[in-house]
């Protein structure tokens, strides 16, 4: 009886008021007319798509769980399957998200697992798919994706071969397919961006020695929500380091903390403004105190220069050789370019859920492969110039320049 609670509660959705999905039927179809054209270039004929941001793409469905280490004997088996020649698509789920679907979802066929287990499920699922005859050809998994994680993967890559299919590695082709944003996404980043600010302003009104840094979180946090804002995919870099001298300590991936901030540290504040799941993010450094090292503060204005570079010349249609050549000649010039501190780098932002807003597009100005990727006009991504400087903010790539998202300053901001 393993499938004794896959449904806990009443749900109808003709009770439902109506659902304002983020995005217009016409859209989710653009997309899905977008990425079966590029199913067909790859020789795909079915595409088993089962990472969050993937799924969500597609059709919208965002859940708050996705069971990714959740119990072995209560595994994740979800996923949407494509079906190229016919265009149509099925998503596959546990019952327990019909709610779900019915409020964040343009999908109308969902079908519904009948267990708990794996098995009966990934069988389930294989039978609904062979009586609309679409277990033939070659099929096309995530395998970059964390859900489903390994185990169930290799499941249902067993499961499609056994039905006579070939299996092969789509991950590239479903990241692609989403790198160039619509004026719809474009139009939430910024949004996300704003949302962002707002954080960052709360730090400003709120941060003083004496206060905590989980305290000084929870009022950014909460200024940002209420401004319209959501979770984040990460939790925020958020804390406090002293100064070597007039050099601040590197503080790596921390969390915030109980840790009482004091007088002469470093804050370094990594927010990402999210809104409808699109991220916006801008990292700063807060000096608390009225006099901050002389030398910060000059530090922090030729690291910020990047970015006025960055606006005029750097444009969509551009590699990542061109774009780093004219990066690195910028930090050379102002004397701050090493090989052994700091970094120029950027990756892609868009639509995330927990664990990770880190996008797949990934460049840094001490690349010495990959050179030939080109930067997509309405492409988004971030760039981090952290130069002993907390620094980063969010680009959208044009075909004149880049926008440069953040009204927050691109400074060592004191607050006394």
């Amino acid at each position: 009886m393993t499938n004794v609670g896959l449904q806990p509660g009443h749900f109808d959705a003709s009770k439902m008021a109506p659902v304002e999905l983020p995005f217009t039927e016409e859209e989710y179809q653009a997309r899905l007319d977008k990425l079966i054209a590029m199913a067909k270039q790859d020789g795909l004929d079915l595409l088993w798509v089962t990472s969050p941001e993937g799924v969500a793409w597609i059709h919208g469905f965002a859940a708050s769980w996705y069971k990714g280490q959740g119990p072995m004997r209560y595994p994740q088996c979800y996923g949407t399957a494509v079906h190229v020649a016919s265009g149509r698509y099925i998503h596959f789920d546990n019952p327990t998200e019909e709610p779900v679907l019915a409020r964040t979802s343009v999908s109308k066929d969902n079908r519904y697992t009948p267990d708990r287990e794996a098995e009966p499920n990934i069988r389930f699922t294989m039978d609904e798919l062979k009586k609309e005859g679409w277990l033939n050809g070659t099929v096309g998994m995530e395998f970059w994706s964390y859900l489903p994680n390994r185990a169930i993967s290799t499941m249902f890559e067993g499961a499609f071969l056994t039905h006579g299919c070939r299996v092969t590695d789509m991950s590239e082709m479903v990241r692609r397919a989403r790198r160039r944003k619509s004026p719809q996404e474009l139009a939430y980043v910024e949004k996300a961006m704003e949302v962002c600010d707002i954080g960052h302003q709360a730090i400003m009104d709120n941060l003083k020695p004496g206060i905590t840094e989980l305290a000084l979180f929870g009022k950014v946090m909460g200024a940002m929500m209420e401004a319209g804002g959501e979770f984040s995919a990460l939790i925020p870099i958020f804390n406090t380091s002293p100064m070597a001298g007039e050099v601040p300590m590197s503080n790596g991936h921390a969390l915030a903390s109980r840790k009482v901030i004091e007088a002469g540290e470093i804050l370094t504040a990594d927010l990402c403004g999210v809104f409808n799941r699109y991220h916006a993010n801008a990292l700063r450094g807060y000096f608390v105190g009225d006099n901050p090292p002389q030398s910060l503060v000059e530090q922090y204005k030729k690291s910020a220069g990047v970015f006025d570079v960055i606006k005029t010349d750097v444009k969509a249609g551009m590699t990542v050789a061109e774009v780093i050549k004219r990066l690195r000649a910028y930090y050379e010039e102002v004397g701050i370019w090493t090989e052994t501190e700091g970094w120029g780098l950027g990756y892609e932002l868009g639509w995330s859920l927990p664990p990770d807003w880190v996008g797949d597009f990934y460049f840094h100005l001490g690349d010495d492969k990959y050179l030939d990727r080109v930067f997509e006009e309405n492409m988004v991504t971030n760039f981090e110039s952290l130069f002993k400087t907390d620094l980063i903010d969010t680009l959208i790539y044009g075909k004149n320049g880049c926008k440069v998202l953040s009204n927050t300053p691109r400074e060592l901001i004191a607050v006394g």
